[in-house]
């Protein structure tokens, strides 16, 4: 059995992310770049496609390839109070997406000195449902906040997130959302980040 979160507070602000966007549209560069997430926070990292490689805001990113490996990793950054940047790579299947969602789940501390921040890249490909979200992951949105949980959910297109999702995710960042019939123009006076 795992451990569970500690300290509700719910005074900590919901902090929660949403990041879409076509592919190559800049999802991942994005998490990278916006000020939501700082060097000095502590990360944890659902990617099974590696892309948060080598370095993210500055820090080594590491990788783990075990589920054991990787939370024995999380708890002793967690214990150090200092930041951290640290993934998970296994198989890319529901089972393993919920139960890296419980590993932060039992991390959870609402009156830690940090707040810890969970990145899960191509969400839509491990949820089930358009509706309501079940299970770990539906837990870190509608509950995690209070023990210092800040999810960064990240997926192709709006309409393959999950209810949950959406309404859970207090600030959302939309990239290129094009199809056949809605080709994506950019305008002349378009910035780029």
């Amino acid at each position: 059995m795992l451990m569970q979160p500690i300290n509700s507070n719910n005074a900590l602000s919901a902090l929660h992310c949403l990041y879409v966007g076509g592919t190559g549209s800049g999802k991942t560069t994005a998490v990278k770049l916006l000020p939501t997430t700082k060097a000095t926070d502590q990360i944890l990292f659902w990617y099974p496609h590696e892309d948060y490689s080598g370095k993210f805001k500055g820090r080594t990113v590491r990788r783990y390839k075990s589920f054991t490996k990787f939370f024995k990793a999380a708890i002793a950054g967690r214990k150090t109070q200092s930041g951290f940047k640290i993934a998970l790579t296994v198989p890319e299947t529901r089972e393993n997406f919920l139960r890296f969602c419980e590993i932060v789940k039992a991390l959870g501390d609402g009156k830690y000195k940090k707040q810890l921040h969970v990145v899960c890249e191509e969400v839509p490909q491990v949820t089930e449902s358009l509706g309501k979200e079940k299970g770990a992951y539906v837990w870190l949105l509608a509950v995690g906040r209070k023990f210092g949980i800040v999810v960064h959910s990240v997926g192709q297109r709006v309409v393959e997130m999950s209810k949950t999702t959406l309404s859970q995710s207090i600030y959302k960042w939309v990239g290129m959302q094009a199809s056949i019939k809605t080709p994506c123009v950019w305008p002349k006076n378009a910035i780029f980040l």
